[in-house]
C-alpha cells in the first residue's frame, strides 16, 4: 500500500463520518422546527355593558365552577386567575390567565349584591402575540345589557 492510498483513505473516512454527522444532526434539529419562547401569558377579555349601568357595582365571569372574581372563588382552579383589570365608565376589562372561555356567564351586581342579570356569552377569541405554533395572548370583547 502507498503512502497517498492511506491518505485518500483517511480523507474519505473523514469524509463519511461528517456526512453522517451532519444528517444524524438534520434529522434530531427535524424534530422540533421552531422554539417557543414565551412560557406563558394572559388572555384579556372585555365585557361592553349596553344600556343604563347605574345600578351595576360590579361584573363577573360565570361558569359551572362558580363566579369570579369573587371572595369564595377557589384560587387552586381556574377561576383563581381571573382578576379585574381595569373599570372605567360601562367596560371592564378582565385577565383570564390562559383560559380562553368558550362559552360562559356575565353577572352584573348591584352594590348590595342582587344579580341584575346573567347573560350567556361566546366570546370570539383573537391572537395578539405569539405564533400559530406556540400560542399566545388572545384578546376577546363580548357586549351584554345589565
Amino acid at each position: 500500500m502507498v503512502v497517498g492510498e492511506v491518505r485518500m483513505r483517511g480523507r474519505r473516512r473523514a469524509g463519511i463520518v461528517t456526512v453522517a454527522g451532519l444528517v444524524t444532526l438534520m434529522g434530531l434539529t427535524g424534530c422540533v422546527p421552531f422554539a417557543c419562547s414565551a412560557i406563558g401569558w394572559s388572555n384579556t377579555l372585555a365585557v361592553q355593558l349596553d344600556g343604563d349601568t347605574s345600578a351595576v357595582d360590579q361584573v363577573q365571569l360565570c361558569t359551572d365552577a362558580g363566579c369570579a372574581p369573587a371572595e369564595d372563588v377557589d384560587m387552586t382552579g381556574p377561576l383563581g386567575f381571573v382578576s379585574v383589570e381595569d373599570q372605567a365608565g360601562d367596560s371592564w376589562t378582565f385577565s383570564v390567565g390562559m383560559m380562553r372561555l368558550e362559552r360562559f356567564t356575565v353577572r352584573t351586581l348591584a352594590g348590595d349584591g342582587t344579580v341584575l342579570s346573567d347573560t350567556e356569552v361566546t366570546p370570539e377569541w383573537v391572537r395578539v402575540g405569539g405564533s400559530e405554533q406556540c400560542g399566545g395572548p388572545g384578546e376577546a370583547t363580548v357586549t351584554v345589557q345589565p
